[in-house]
């Protein structure tokens, strides 16, 4: 599994370097939070983990960061119904399953050729041509089992 973390943290510094991009000290920290984490931590949680090694980082460099990553897709933003965004360092094929009332995601795996093969039957049904799909976002919303809980028992 370290194998995978390096692995992944590699590719991504890769990335930033061939696009010109600097990788400064606070910047690769930032890519090594958010592709160790399975928590899908908010700009906030990963801002927090940065002030211990870097007090004068700002809640901006870090949401600065965050953007950059999502815009060359090497993050993914994940939208809460409580209006917060957290980010999944995870770019592999999966979804999320989003809790209403606390927030909690959860990881959610799907077999890859049922994933494509669907939506590749769908897309040419409705827009009859071939579509090529860069990025996808897959959330499902519902309550996790101790908030369903909580509410059965109100």
């Amino acid at each position: 599994m370290k194998h995978q973390v390096n692995s992944r943290l590699n590719d991504i510094v890769s990335k930033i370097k061939k696009m010109g991009y600097s990788l400064t000290p606070q910047r690769l920290e930032i890519i090594k939070i958010v592709s160790e984490s399975k928590s899908h931590p908010s700009a906030v949680d990963v801002y927090d983990k940065l002030r211990k090694a870097y007090p004068m980082i700002s809640l901006n460099t870090v949401y600065k960061n965050l953007s950059l990553l999502s815009s060359i897709h090497e993050v993914k933003e994940i939208r809460t119904l409580q209006n917060s965004v957290h980010y999944d360092g995870d770019i592999s094929l999966h979804g999320h399953a989003i809790c209403e009332k606390c927030g909690r995601i959860i990881d959610v795996k799907i077999d890859e050729s049922d994933f494509k093969g669907f939506f590749d039957a769908k897309i040419k049904e409705n827009f009859k041509e071939n579509y090529y799909i860069n990025n996808y976002g897959l959330e499902f919303y519902g309550l996790c089992g101790l908030c369903y809980k909580e509410t059965a028992s109100d």
